[in-house]
């Protein structure tokens, strides 16, 4: 029971630590988390212009006129399939440099990017009758959403799994015969203290999607609840609804309220 205790102190402390610091680097350096995170929301900006390209470049009738075109020229036909494809190829520096245009991505090129931007409209994209400002207005407009959510997200993320840290060290210190019904519970949230340890050593976009997948939201929201749930029963009901589901488990502890 000892061990129990010392490990759910030192996972708790160091769960703590980690979310809460988080929380404060999220809202006190905002841009420093910007600049970690901009390649994932350039991704998603990329994915949202491109299903308004798909709904042009890779039209039905697009598709008929390629097919057409092929049955007299097959030159022709190339240069079809070139024009859409070269939307592709460059669109993320297409986006990059939008939003470096207007101040939101390395604003020391500025005047660069404008030129760069307009040089791709013109050979790329001018052709389908998209406005040049008014794709400026939804990539900046999509980027800014995009990190506005991802802030919010990461700041709900992490302060709401600091509270429940918080929460197990406390009953970690005052609730010492509960340490084994408490240990899975800790163990549980520490998981999530590998998530946010990876991404914020490593910078890996992939934890960013974890975090801004709706589907995480709701699942991280129940699995939360329902841990916090268990600390509550800890605290005030002897551990009597822990003890019945951990015994329940395949080699269960055959623990005993307490």
């Amino acid at each position: 029971m000892e061990f129990a205790r010392k490990a759910n102190l030192f996972l708790s402390v160091i769960g703590m630590v980690t979310f809460a610091g988080m929380f404060l680097y999220v809202t006190l350096a905002p841009q420093d988390f910007d600049r970690r995170t901009r390649n994932f929301a350039v991704e998603m900006v990329k994915a949202e212009l491109d299903s308004r390209f798909s709904a042009v470049a890779t039209s039905d009738t697009a598709e008929d006129i390629s097919a057409v075109a092929g049955q007299f020229s097959k030159r022709l036909q190339e240069r079809i399939n070139s024009w859409r494809g070269s939307i592709d190829a460059g669109i993320d520096v297409f986006i990059a440099d939008i939003l470096a245009a207007a101040c939101e991505l390395d604003c020391e090129r500025r005047d660069e990017a404008r030129g760069a931007v307009r040089r791709f409209y013109e050979s790329s994209i001018e052709r389908y009758g998209f406005a040049l400002d008014r794709l400026e207005d939804i990539v900046v407009g999509e980027y800014q959403e995009i990190m506005s959510e991802l802030r919010a997200d990461l700041k709900v993320f992490s302060g709401s799994t600091a509270a429940a840290f918080a929460l197990a060290l406390f009953l970690s210190v005052f609730r010492g015969p509960a340490a084994q019904h408490l240990l899975p519970i800790s163990i549980t949230l520490t998981l999530t203290t590998i998530l946010a340890i990876t991404w914020y050593a490593f910078g890996q976009d992939w934890v960013m999607a974890v975090i801004y997948s709706d589907y995480w939201g709701w699942g991280y929201t129940l699995l939360l609840l329902g841990l916090s749930v268990l600390m509550i029963d800890i605290a005030a009901n002897r551990a009597r609804v822990t003890s019945a589901i951990l015994n329940a488990l395949p080699g269960g502890a055959n623990l005993s309220p307490c």
